[in-house]
């Protein structure tokens, strides 16, 4: 049986649902803010790494994002193109074409290789110094090479050669 009687009302019943409300609210957007910096899940094994770089805002982070998922979420459709080739692929791609006893190092280095060449090309346009022309190439290398390895060190050394590290 249920209680039919008219509780009484309580002071401030409004305030405290509304207050709630935007404290979830603020919540929620405070971890979808967040989410970055506390890690990429989108970043697949063997490269998912417990902590993100630091990013100078959203709109690098989302672009961090696609180099690595191909995915344009959080970005333009008029300046973002879905699809491959991205990051997660290229590891996937190079560690199965790696001789058995090297797939570990040659998956360590090419989630190395994707840090710096992602964070590069996520800056702004008139400070990057690698750009979309750049990955293209070095897909082309990374593809095209009969060994890994050895396609691994040339991009290795071009990319060293743009980002002078």
């Amino acid at each position: 049986m249920t209680d039919t009687r008219p509780r009484p009302a309580r002071r401030h019943a409004g305030a405290a649902r509304r207050y709630a409300s935007a404290t979830g609210c603020l919540s929620l957007l405070c971890l979808v803010m967040a989410a970055p910096a506390s890690g990429q899940t989108y970043v697949q094994p063997p490269c998912a790494t417990a902590a993100a770089p630091a990013f100078e805002d959203q709109l690098q982070s989302a672009w961090y994002r696609r180099f690595w998922t191909g995915e344009c979420t959080g970005l333009s459709v008029l300046r973002c193109r879905s699809g491959a080739p991205y990051w997660n692929q290229v590891v996937r791609t190079l560690t199965a074409r790696a001789p058995a006893p090297q797939r570990s190092q040659v998956a360590m280095r090419a989630c190395q290789l994707g840090r710096q060449i992602g964070l590069e090309w996520t800056r702004p346009s008139a400070e990057r110094r690698i750009n979309t022309k750049d990955l293209q190439a070095f897909d082309a290398t990374l593809e095209k090479a009969p060994d890994v390895t050895t396609a691994l060190t040339a991009v290795e050394t071009r990319v060293r050669g743009k980002i002078g590290s």
